[in-house]
């Protein structure tokens, strides 16, 4: 008979065997789990080791002393020329050149090897940023004839030649005898630039009459007419406008500071001359080509002369302890007018004893004209009688004084604005038609053989 198992007394042998295993297993957990090393009351602060990798020094660029620095020729000349409408056929008015004319004057400068340089070219020069060969032509067509595209654009393609356009806001896309846009961007893609001629192309006598009526008045026209001719052409062509030419040439020293104003870099005017570098940006010179001149007296003069706007444009007699001048003329040297048959005159009012038999005014082209001498204003005139046919006239005034070994003589020159009154015909109006009621009802067909005849 068993003893009670749940007395552990009666398995002595029991008792001891679990002890043992228990033991064992309590040594097994301890070589499984290694006991946690002491925790620091104070963690140590990581070491920042820095990179072992050096950073290289910045590369110093190298100056290739083969190369030369860039330079400047500020005794550069640039020859702008002017053209306007181009024709097949004879040559109608000034302003319009025959096309076989106009391809004979690029082969010249061909032939001279005369570079052709764009207006860009030619503001980076200004600007000091690019040289330019010396001397260089830049060409500009003014107004926006579609002629230009058809005749002239052609000849330009023809010989490589870049050219700017000069348009003015109410011609373009204005229908009939006006460039297009389409046309106009055929023309930039193939080495054109384009530049500001106003708004409206106003007559000098508008600009006169503004401004003796109202100086405010003037100065808002003046700024609609060249800020708003920008606004339009820059969205025309997605591009910087920066060159405005003033319609005719004409000028006042307002319309020059309302032109810097606008953000025009450079202004070009109608005086024949070249442009130095020194030039200022508001009154840059340009040569208008004609197309009515057998001669070819003006294109000539611009491609062959070396002379600049500081040489022989104005020459006067000089005297006195401070070296004032001693006579003056009308119209000023270097001066545009409007007038085409103006009042040529010499004050000689400061000068004694001058031979009233001496005096000979000579105009280029015209040779010796009737001027008068009046002694007591001492003034020596002449009223043209014909309009003056070119962009420039030429003076030349000789009389002889007392007590003077030699004739003594006055040479000036003055700019005459051709194009003042030759303006690009209006597109023409489209008026609504008006058709009388009635006038359009289709007629009443004839009623067959057999129709009841209307009652």
């Amino acid at each position: 008979m068993l003893k009670n198992p749940r007395n552990p007394s009666a398995f002595p042998w029991l008792r001891l065997a679990g002890l043992l295993l228990a033991a064992l297993a309590l040594n097994a957990c301890d070589r499984i789990k290694p006991a946690a090393p002491p925790v620091s009351a104070e963690a140590p602060v990581p070491e920042i080791v820095a990179d072992p990798t050096p950073v290289p020094a910045p590369v110093e660029p190298v100056i290739d002393p083969a190369v030369p620095a860039l330079t400047i020729n500020k005794s550069a000349q640039v020859i702008v020329l002017g053209y306007h409408d181009f024709t097949t056929g004879k040559s109608r008015n000034p302003m319009e050149i025959n096309v076989d004319h106009f391809r004979d004057q690029m082969q010249s400068l061909k032939d001279a090897r005369l570079p052709v340089i764009t207006m860009a070219d030619f503001l980076a020069w200004r600007r000091g940023e690019k040289d330019i060969p010396d001397p260089s032509v830049v060409i500009t067509m003014d107004d926006g004839w579609k002629s230009v595209h058809r005749l002239a654009f052609p000849v330009l393609k023809e010989f490589g030649y870049p050219f700017t356009i000069f348009l003015y806001k109410r011609f373009v896309n204005g229908g009939g005898r006006a460039l297009t846009t389409p046309e106009i961007r055929e023309m930039m893609a193939n080495g054109a630039e384009v530049g500001s001629h106003s708004v409206s192309h106003p007559l000098p006598s508008k600009i006169r009459g503004l401004q003796k009526k109202s100086p405010d008045e003037a100065d808002a026209f003046l700024r609609m007419e060249m800020k708003d001719s920008r606004q339009f052409l820059e969205d025309l062509i997605a591009l910087p406008v920066r060159t405005y030419a003033y319609p005719g040439g004409y000028n006042t020293e307002r319309e020059q500071e309302i032109g810097k104003e606008a953000g025009y870099e450079a202004l070009f005017t109608v005086n024949p001359a070249r442009v130095t570098w020194d030039m200022p940006a508001s009154t840059l010179s340009r040569y208008i080509i004609l197309g009515n001149d057998p001669n070819n007296a003006n294109f000539r003069r611009a491609v062959s002369s070396r002379g600049t706007s500081g040489g022989d444009l104005a020459k006067a007699l000089l005297g006195g302890t401070e070296g004032e001048a001693l006579v003056s003329t009308t119209p000023r040297p270097d001066a545009t007018i409007a007038e085409r048959r103006p009042v040529i005159e010499v004050d000689v009012s400061k000068l004694q004893g001058i031979d009233p038999a001496s005096v000979v005014m000579k105009l280029a082209g015209y040779g010796t004209v009737p001027a008068v001498y009046d002694a007591a204003a001492g003034r020596i005139s002449y009223q043209m009688r014909e309009a003056l046919r070119s962009p420039e006239c030429q003076v030349y005034v000789t009389f002889k004084r007392a007590g003077e070994p030699k004739p003594d003589a006055v040479n000036w020159r003055f700019a005459v604005d051709l194009v003042a009154h030759y303006l690009p015909e209006p597109a023409p109006v489209m008026e609504q038609a008006t058709v009388p009621e009635g006038a359009m009802t289709l007629p009443a067909e004839s009623p067959g053989p057999g129709a009841p005849t209307p009652q």
